[in-house]
């Protein structure tokens, strides 16, 4: 009898425990002040002023699954981190497709962002130092993804590079894997035909043909009654492989919602592989999301 009720007390306290924006923020904060020691542990000059400058503040309807995406995005560039210092490589997390992410899917993101940081801390042999887990009000998930746009930006000055067309190559291709699940659960054939391949295809026209895939997955949502996202805030006028990297994951992101509404909810999208030495090149993704 006491086991049980020791039991059913520690259910109900992991039950009734509700993660807001507010939380997530802070834990978004403390992972700010983690890579600003490694910067200065780096001796990297940290650039806030001009990342901020540089970093356009979105005002979208964001989701948390965008969140949960650029977290994702984010643990990449950790593992950038990694292999630059000589240590494995450790594979991001994947998540089951769902129609709507909880912020506590987010928080749990961020708590892995916060302990990979951590290690990187550890196996530098750096001082352990407290830091402050600071508490905020009025947060919403447009401030933890303008939050989450720094830290990546704080990364790519970490990793003195930021993302390259190679890493763009392997996000592209769990887009088509996802793409290849959903044809294959409903009976289809995927009989397209992309456009011929552009040989010498810069960011722009890759950064192009992601907004038409978004486009034809906003039409799918609608067709079904899932709220569509407005990405125009995404535009940039000058490109970068970076750049194109976002709307890769604000695909994967949005297909989830396609894969939860035909079933596919235990369906997590493969991990990407290692790619090296690839160029920016138009992607035929589009073609195959005729609705």
């Amino acid at each position: 009898m006491k086991h049980f009720l020791l039991l059913f007390l520690l259910t109900f306290s992991l039950s009734a425990k509700t993660l807001t924006p507010n939380d997530v923020f802070g834990l978004g904060v403390l992972i700010q002040d983690h890579i600003h020691t490694l910067l200065k542990h780096y001796k990297i000059v940290h650039h806030h002023d001009a990342i901020l400058k540089r970093d356009k503040i979105l005002n979208t309807n964001i989701m948390p699954r965008h969140k949960w995406q650029k977290a994702y995005e984010i643990l990449v560039k950790i593992n950038m981190f990694r292999i630059k210092h000589n240590l494995v490589r450790i594979e991001p997390v994947g998540i089951e497709a769902r129609l709507s992410v909880k912020h506590a899917m987010v928080y749990e993101m961020n708590m892995r962002i916060l302990t990979e940081l951590k290690i990187i801390e550890m196996r530098n042999n750096m001082p352990r130092k407290t830091y402050k887990l600071k508490t905020f009000t009025n947060k919403t998930p447009l401030d933890n993804y303008n939050l989450l746009v720094h830290i990546s930006a704080a990364l790519d000055e970490l990793n003195e590079q930021a993302l390259t067309p190679s890493y763009v190559f392997s996000e592209t291709m769990r887009i088509y894997d996802d793409i290849t699940i959903i044809l294959n659960h409903l009976g289809l054939n995927d009989e397209t035909m992309p456009s011929n391949v552009i040989e010498n295809a810069i960011p722009e026209d890759a950064f192009k043909t992601s907004f038409e895939v978004l486009s034809r997955i906003a039409r799918l949502q609608r067709g079904v009654g899932i709220d569509a996202v407005d990405f125009s805030e995404f535009q940039n006028k000058e490109v970068t492989p970076s750049d194109v990297y976002t709307l890769t994951g604000l695909i994967i992101a949005e297909l989830q919602t396609i894969k939860a509404f035909i079933g596919l909810t235990k369906s997590i999208t493969t991990p990407a592989t290692s790619s090296v030495g690839k160029k920016t090149r138009k992607c035929g993704t589009a073609y195959a999301l005729e609705p």
